[in-house]
């Protein structure tokens, strides 16, 4: 009886063809966006939020992504004038600082360091970790060459916090590799927690911590909400230590504060992990937005 030898040229004679790595990557990716979007509506119905923001301001960089094929501040800067400009928002006041800042004329590489003066020097939130870093780290799958500059550049157009700023950086960082896979997926929080260096020792400490922790065990209320440092420690915890999806962006969500961001940030980062079959439908159906993160997924894959 013959043995079946495969051809070790086929895919080289069918240069279209989809393979398992392939399929495998495009789950993580989409998982990256649906997550995103299932743990922001979940923890926004738990803390009782009509209209996150994040979630809102992520589709508007990803269709800039999708349409610029690249980072474009200007652009990305002008539809967030114009989203600001629409039904009245309840935002952090750092990141409505930046876009009166916007509105009023600023350039983009000023509108979010003058909030950030006006604050005192002191405004690490973690509002950019939703909308900037997530959508870099999507955008920067293939080649991860500027990834931290695209991160910190979008970052600084609404916080220009080091702590924040290096908070997208990790969380771009993260997602890109995790999506990415293989050994890359498997160095993630290490990788992430070195690209935040540079920018913040606070905010690679707190990775670091969060990493060998799991959420249970992270304070992110009080005087911790709305810290990109708490936001941090706690997503890296739940990518370090739960078990599924849900399991992870639950025990999150459990731990307060800025419950709607934190669970975003978990989600993007367990959902680019796990990838999107581990991702609840009944979290989807509270999701605003999920078929068009799933478009704009297939348009950065062919990006």
């Amino acid at each position: 009886m013959g043995s079946f030898r495969p051809d070790p040229n086929i895919l080289k004679k069918h240069p279209n063809a989809v393979t398992v790595p392939q399929l495998e990557e495009r789950s993580r990716l989409v998982g990256a966006l649906l997550g995103l979007a299932a743990g922001e509506a979940q923890g926004a119905q738990a803390a009782g939020i009509d209209a996150p923001a994040g979630g809102e301001l992520a589709l508007l960089v990803l269709r800039s992504l999708s349409t610029r094929r690249k980072l474009d501040p200007l652009d990305v800067s002008e539809q967030l004038v114009r989203w600001f400009a629409g039904p009245p928002k309840k935002l952090p006041d750092v990141l409505r600082a930046s876009l009166e800042n916007l509105r009023a004329g600023e350039g983009h590489e000023q509108s979010g360091t003058l909030a950030w003066e006006d604050a005192g020097r002191n405004a690490p939130d973690n509002a950019a970790l939703v909308w900037a870093g997530a959508p870099i780290g999507l955008s920067h799958i293939k080649d991860t060459e500027g990834l931290s500059d695209d991160a910190a550049a979008l970052c600084r157009m609404t916080h220009a916090d080091p702590r924040s700023v290096a908070g997208a950086v990790a969380v771009a960082t993260a997602i890109s590799l995790l999506v990415r896979g293989g050994k890359d997926g498997e160095e993630a929080i290490s990788r992430a927690s070195l690209a935040a260096a540079p920018f913040s020792d606070d905010a690679l400490a707190v990775i670091e911590r969060g990493a060998a922790k799991k959420p249970e065990q992270v304070s992110a209320d009080g005087e911790a909400k709305g810290s990109v440092l708490a936001t941090l420690e706690l997503a890296f915890s739940a990518l370090a230590s739960a078990a599924s999806f849900e399991e992870g962006v639950s025990a999150v969500i459990a731990r307060g504060g800025d419950m709607e961001i934190n669970g975003a940030v978990a989600g993007a980062l367990l959902g680019g992990k796990l990838g999107k079959n581990q991702v609840p439908d009944k979290w989807l159906k509270l999701a605003k937005g999920a078929g068009e993160l799933q478009t704009l997924a297939e348009a950065l894959l062919k990006a």
